[in-house]
């Protein structure tokens, strides 16, 4: 009788095989899908999944057409971003891990064939110390996968403040070469104004050329603007996926808003409950102490044997036995010291994270709240009593009670409020990007509801 049927019609065998196949099997719910509705949970975006390489795609719901506003921007990167959609094929590379955790290894079969006086011999070895290996190495893969996922969210996170700051940064961009490029025009009249003074004699060469330097500088200033303009939109249509076209934006612009009634402590536990970058930390001190486990674990590694010979003084005999790797110059010393190490380093980080989030919220709760402060003085005061000064000054020039030049000094005065303005605009933006981020783009209303 052939010993390869004798090996597989035995019950217990069979049995043994049925197990292994059973518990071969390991799942994690933490995937692309996952990655995209936590992320739309926060800032009310997902994601596509389906995206093919190099194809720009609008999400539903926006267009171009009609001026892009501060959320499409977020929502269009998005779905577009290359370096995030790269990034997101790293869950790809942990559940991959996590199903080669669940595998165990093949039994071994060994004949040996009967050749001359040798009697023909054979031996099946099954792995068994995957009874005690497998739980702990499974897991640890898990976590993993759960913390991968977690990192990720933090990648979107990241991505949509830095799509609400370049955004900001371009607005300003726009209506700073703006205003600047209308002081050029006023500062070049002004140098014309003094350099007919100085030919009647009415000035000094001495203040003509003070003008003359102040026209010159304020031209060179306007062409730096003009030219970082063409870089903030460069850099928005990167993140925008737009990178290799032409496409000019035009964008739809929102007031800001104001948010009222924040408490720095209410948006510090509102961080540690939603950020997913605590979150991860948290899930890599779990799975390094399974890996501590697993490590220690292969202290004992056990295997099953099954040996058959073709004559023995019965015939053919098959009997059971075991081989034990015995744990006498070889503890797995410097693994295990390796992952009580991770575990440390592990426990250690997640405090260094919790230190960090703390130190963003409470800079961005104090930048937001001076932004606010600033801005709400430049519009309440300072570009109020600006305009009503141009107003007056023009009614007086009107009338020949201040000469031109005067007149146009009222002007370059309130092109400067104006100017102070737009950059207290993109500041208290720049600050609520920062702010919402902070705090994982947890809504403010929920945050102030203590909720």
């Amino acid at each position: 009788m052939s010993v390869f049927k004798y090996f597989f019609s035995l019950k217990k065998i069979l049995i043994l095989q049925i197990v292994f196949l059973a518990g071969c099997s390991v799942h994690s719910i933490h995937d692309s899908s996952y990655i995209s509705d936590s992320i739309h949970s926060r800032t009310g975006h997902a994601l596509n999944l389906t995206k093919e390489k190099e194809v720009f795609e609008l999400p539903d719901g926006v267009s171009l057409d009609d001026g892009l506003t501060g959320e499409e921007a977020v929502a269009i990167a998005l779905w577009n971003n290359a370096q995030f959609q790269a990034d997101i094929m790293e869950i790809g590379f942990a559940r991959a891990d996590l199903i080669e955790a669940g595998l165990l290894r093949n039994p071994v079969f060994s004949l040996l064939f009967p050749l001359g006086p040798k009697q023909l011999e054979a031996t099946l070895n099954l792995p068994l110390e995957f009874f005690w290996q497998r739980p702990k190495r499974v897991a640890a893969a898990k976590l993993n996968v759960e913390r991968v996922a977690d990192n990720l969210v933090q990648h979107g996170l990241n991505l949509t403040r830095d799509v609400m700051i370049a955004y900001a940064e371009l607005i300003l961009t726009r209506e700073r070469s703006r205003i600047v490029a209308e002081e050029a025009i006023l500062r070049s009249e002004i140098a014309a104004i003094a350099s007919a003074r100085l030919k009647v004699g009415d000035i000094s060469e001495l203040e003509e050329t003070a003008f003359r330097l102040e026209a010159a500088r304020t031209q060179e200033a306007s062409i730096r603007f003009a030219r970082d303009v063409k870089l903030a939109e460069e850099r928005l249509k990167t993140l925008l996926g737009l990178g290799m076209t032409e496409v000019t934006l035009e964008l739809s612009l929102i007031p800001v808003s104001f948010e009222q009634g924040l408490d720095s402590s209410k948006l510090l536990n509102t961080a540690f409950a939603a950020r997913p970058d605590l979150r991860a930390a948290e899930l890599e001190i779990e799975a390094a102490g399974h890996r501590l486990g697993w490590e220690r674990s292969k202290i004992f590694n056990l295997t099953g044997m099954l040996d058959a010979n073709g004559e023995g003084k019965e015939g053919f005999e098959m009997g059971p036995g075991m081989q034990l790797e015995l744990p006498v110059l070889n503890w797995n010393n410097g693994k295990i010291l390796r992952a009580q190490t991770e575990l440390e380093q592990a426990a250690r980080q997640y405090v260094a994270v919790r230190h960090r989030i703390a130190r963003e919220v409470m800079e961005a709760y104090t930048n937001y709240l001076a932004a606010q402060q600033a801005l709400k003085i430049l519009r309440v005061d300072i570009l109020p009593s600006a305009q009503t000064a141009t107003e007056n000054a023009q009614g007086a020039y009107s009338i020949g009670e201040i000469s031109y030049l005067e007149f146009l000094d009222f002007k370059r005065s309130l092109l400067d409020s104006l100017l102070r303005e737009a950059e207290a605009v993109a500041e208290l933006r720049r600050a609520e990007a920062f702010l919402k981020h902070s705090i994982g783009f947890t809504p403010m209303k929920t945050v102030n509801d203590g909720i």
